[in-house]
C-alpha cells in the first residue's frame, strides 16, 4: 500500500490528545460513612471495573477514528502493475473489433454499439491535450494519423461493421511501430474493444511492447451458427458438357444437431442442384452436387443453405469461365513420319464441334499461335530450335498443354533437350522388341468414365518400338499408359498452369494398330479436354488483394479495366501492373460485400470473380476474462491486464488503473464507524 499525501500521516501525533485526556479525567468520589459498608464495598468494586471498561473502548474508537481520518486524507491505495499517468504527451490507442462477430447481442445491447460508447468514454475521461490513435479491422489509412479528443470521439461514431478479419497480433504490433515512427517507443496504452474469438486472439505472436495493453472483454449471448466453411470444385478445369461436381464443407459451431436441410445450388440465378444434409453439434460434414455446363460462357454460382441469426455466411459464391471452343494446333515437319501422324490426328478432330484443329509446319510456324493454343501436338519432330523451345515453355507456363510424340532417332539428347525443359525423365535408350500396352491407370481421373468395365489379359495395341526413359523421383510425372516390362507408353506432368504428355512412341504407320484402337480416340480427346487451364473459382475478401489476368486476355486492352459489382452496377478502377508475368490487377481494398463482381475492358467483360466473406468469424468461440488474463499471463507477463467490469463508469476504471485500488472512501466510512461506536457507547452504557 502506498500513500499520495503521506505528509499528512504525521497527523497521527495528534492520537496523543484523546489518551492524555484518557489519563486526566479522574472521577472524583465523596464518603459516606454507614453503619455497615460491606455490601457497598462490593457495589464500589463492580462500578469501578464497568466504568474503566467504558472509558477504554471509548478511547479506542477516539483512537480509530483518528487514525482513519488521517489515512483519508493521505488518500492510501494499492497500486497496479502499471503506475504510469498518461500526461499530454503520451499517445492513447484504441482497438475497435468491427468484424461481423460484434453485430452479437449482449445483456447490455448490440457488441459494436458497446464497443463505439465504451471508445468515447474512454476518450472523455482523459484530459485535453491527449493524442489518440484510432484502430479497427479495416486498417483504414485515415486512421494512421493522430487525433485530439473532439476528432477521435467523431471517428468512433462513423465506425461500421467490416468483412475484413485481422489477429490480435497485427493491432498490437501495429500500434507499437507507429509508436516508434513517433518517437514514444517508450509510451503509451492501448484499449483493445472486442468480444475475443479464440481464432484471433494470439498473444502468442505479440512483439515486445514497451507500452502497457488492457483488453476489455464484451461477452455476447449465446448464439448457434451453422455456415458453409469453403466450397471447391473437384475438377478446377471447365469444359463444355463436362459434369461437374462441387464439395461443400459445411460447419456446426453450436450444441444442437441439424438434421435434412437443404443445400442449393444455384447457376446464373437458376436453381441448378440441390440436395440435404445432416450435420451433429460441434462436427462438420462435406456435402456434394452434381451438374453438367450445358452452355459456354461466364458461370455464376452461389451455394446456399438458411440459418439465423448470422446471415453473412450462409452463401458461397463460385465463378469461372467455360470455353466455348478448344483450339488445338499439330505442329509437323517435312518428313514422311511426321506427315503419317498428322493424317491420324486430323482424321480425329475434322468433323468435330468443339475441338478447333489447326496445322503447321515448324518451319514456316508462328510463334504467337502457341500461346493461343489449349493443345499443342509435336507430332514426330526430330529438332528443336532454342527459340522454339523457349516460347513453348513460356506457353504451357501460361496454361497451354503440350503433346510430344516422339520420333526414333539416335540422338536421345535432341528429346533430352525438349524434356530436361519441363523437368520429365529424360531419354535412356531404345527398346526394337514389340510390346504391348499391357497397363492402363484406370483409377487415374484421366480415363474415368471412359471404360465401362475393366477386362483382364484384354487385347491392346502392340507398339513396334519405344523409347526407355530414367527414372527420376523428383519430378510429379505420372504414367498413364504402360508396356508389358512396365515401361511407361504414356505420362502426364504438371507444368506452371499448364501439362505436358509424352509419348515413348512415334504417331505412324508402324504403330497404326495403336491409332486404330480403342484406346486411341480417348487418350487425344481426353488430353485437349484436360488441356484447359485451372480456374480459381472464388476469393476471399480481405486475404486476396491482386489477381492475374489469364494470359490470353492480356494482350488487348482497349481502355483502362474496371471491376462492377454485378448486383449494385457500382463499379471501380484497380490498379494495374503489367509484367512478364502478365497483367495483375490490385482491388485496393475495394471489394468489402460478397457476391460476383466483372472485370470490364470497356464494355467487355474480360472475366468474374467472385468473393466470399472470411470464415474466421463464424466460429462463434470466445475466450473468458479468467481465460484472457491465463493466457495474456504466461505469453506477455506484466504487460497486460484485463477490464471485465464493462459496465462500470470508465472515469472510475480510468483512476483506477492510473492511481491503484483508492481506499480514502473506506477510510472515511471506518471513521464514521468509530465515531457513531463512541456515541453509542456514551449513551446507551450505563454505569
Amino acid at each position: 500500500m502506498k500513500f499520495l499525501y503521506p505528509t499528512f500521516l504525521f497527523a497521527l501525533f495528534t492520537i496523543a490528545i484523546p489518551i492524555i485526556i484518557h489519563l486526566f479525567s479522574f472521577r472524583r468520589y465523596k464518603t459516606v460513612y454507614f453503619s455497615h459498608v460491606g455490601f457497598l464495598k462490593d457495589i464500589k468494586k463492580e462500578s469501578k471495573k464497568k466504568s474503566q471498561l467504558k472509558q477504554l473502548l471509548m478511547l479506542a474508537a477516539r483512537i480509530f477514528t483518528i487514525l482513519f481520518l488521517v489515512l483519508a486524507f493521505s488518500q492510501p491505495y494499492i497500486p497496479t502493475e502499471n503506475e504510469a499517468t498518461a500526461g499530454a504527451g503520451d499517445i492513447v490507442g484504441v482497438y475497435i473489433d468491427n468484424s461481423f462477430s460484434m453485430n452479437a447481442l449482449s445483456e447490455q445491447g448490440q457488441l459494436l454499439e458497446l464497443a463505439r460508447n465504451k471508445a468515447a468514454e474512454i476518450g472523455q475521461s482523459y484530459p485535453a491535450g491527449t493524442r489518440f490513435r484510432l484502430m479497427t479491422n479495416d486498417l483504414a489509412p485515415q486512421h494512421r494519423h493522430l487525433f485530439n479528443k473532439e476528432q477521435f470521439i467523431r471517428q468512433v461514431a462513423d465506425i461500421k461493421p467490416s468483412p475484413a478479419v485481422v489477429p490480435l497480433s497485427i493491432i498490437h504490433n501495429r500500434f507499437n511501430r507507429q509508436n516508434q515512427q513517433e518517437g514514444n517507443d517508450a509510451r503509451g496504452t492501448l484499449y483493445c474493444i472486442s468480444d475475443f474469438q479464440r481464432n484471433i486472439t494470439d498473444p502468442e505472436n505479440f512483439s515486445d511492447q514497451p507500452f502497457f495493453s488492457y483488453f476489455m472483454p464484451l461477452v455476447p449471448n449465446q448464439v448457434n451458427n451453422l455456415y458453409i466453411d469453403s466450397c471447391w470444385v473437384e475438377v478446377p478445369a471447365h469444359g463444355l458438357n463436362q459434369e461437374e461436381t462441387i464439395f461443400v464443407k459445411i460447419k456446426n459451431s453450436s450444441d444442437e444437431d441439424y438434421q435434412n436441410l437443404p443445400l442449393r445450388l444455384f447457376l446464373n440465378d437458376s436453381l441448378k442442384s440441390m440436395t440435404n444434409f445432416s450435420v451433429n453439434a460441434r462436427n462438420e460434414i462435406t456435402a456434394s452436387l452434381r451438374y453438367t455446363n450445358v452452355s459456354a460462357g461466364i458461370q455464376l454460382g452461389k451455394v446456399e443453405i438458411t440459418d439465423y441469426p448470422f446471415i453473412h455466411d450462409n452463401s458461397w459464391y463460385l465463378s469461372y469461365f467455360v470455353e466455348p471452343k478448344l483450339k488445338a494446333l499439330a505442329v509437323y515437319n517435312n518428313t514422311p513420319g511426321s506427315q503419317e501422324g498428322l493424317d491420324y490426328i486430323t482424321a480425329l478432330f475434322e468433323n468435330d464441334d468443339y475441338v478447333e484443329l489447326e496445322t503447321m509446319d515448324i518451319r514456316s510456324l508462328q510463334i504467337s499461335k502457341l500461346a493461343e493454343s489449349n493443345t499443342i501436338f509435336l507430332i514426330n519432330s526430330e529438332n528443336y530450335s532454342t527459340g522454339f523451345l523457349n516460347e513453348l515453355e513460356s506457353a504451357v507456363n501460361n496454361g497451354s498443354s503440350v503433346v510430344l510424340f516422339p520420333q526414333m532417332i539416335p540422338q536421345p539428347e535432341i528429346h533430352n533437350q525438349f524434356l530436361s525443359k519441363f523437368g520429365a525423365g529424360s531419354v535412356s535408350g531404345l527398346d526394337t522388341t514389340s510390346q504391348e500396352i499391357s497397363g492402363i491407370d484406370f483409377d487415374n481421373r484421366f480415363f474415368r468414365n471412359v471404360f465401362r468395365q475393366r477386362k483382364e489379359n484384354a487385347l491392346q495395341p502392340k507398339i513396334e518400338r519405344h523409347l526407355t526413359f530414367a527414372e527420376n523421383v523428383r519430378t510429379s510425372e505420372t504414367n498413364l499408359l504402360w508396356f508389358q516390362n512396365s515401361d511407361k507408353a504414356l505420362s502426364f506432368l504438371p507444368y506452371g498452369k499448364g501439362k505436358v504428355w509424352v509419348f515413348s512412341f512415334p504417331l505412324n504407320q508402324k504403330n497404326e494398330t495403336f491409332a486404330r484402337d480403342i484406346l486411341f480416340v480417348p487418350s487425344l480427346y481426353n488430353i485437349v479436354l484436360n488441356s484447359l487451364p485451372d480456374q480459381q473459382t472464388s476469393h476471399i475478401i480481405g486475404r486476396e488483394q491482386t489477381f492475374l489476368l489469364p494470359h490470353s486476355i492480356n494482350a488487348d486492352l482497349k481502355s483502362s479495366l474496371e471491376i462492377e459489382n454485378r448486383e449494385t452496377g457500382d463499379r471501380f478502377i484497380p490498379g494495374v501492373n503489367i509484367s512478364g508475368q502478365g497483367t495483375r490487377i490490385d482491388f485496393n481494398s475495394s471489394v468489402e460485400k460478397a457476391g460476383h463482381y466483372l472485370v470490364k475492358n470497356g464494355n467487355e467483360t474480360l472475366v468474374p470473380l467472385s468473393f466470399n466473406y472470411n470464415r474466421n468469424e463464424s466460429d462463434l468461440r470466445y475466450f473468458s476474462p479468467e481465460e484472457l488474463r491465463e493466457r495474456f499471463s504466461s505469453e506477455v507477463p506484466g504487460k497486460v491486464a484485463v477490464i471485465d467490469n464493462i459496465s462500470a463508469n470508465f472515469s472510475d476504471v480510468l483512476q483506477e488503473i492510473q492511481k491503484g485500488k483508492q481506499l480514502w472512501k473506506w477510510c472515511i466510512l471506518l471513521a464514521l464507524f468509530f465515531i457513531l461506536a463512541e456515541v453509542l457507547i456514551a449513551r446507551f452504557w450505563k454505569q
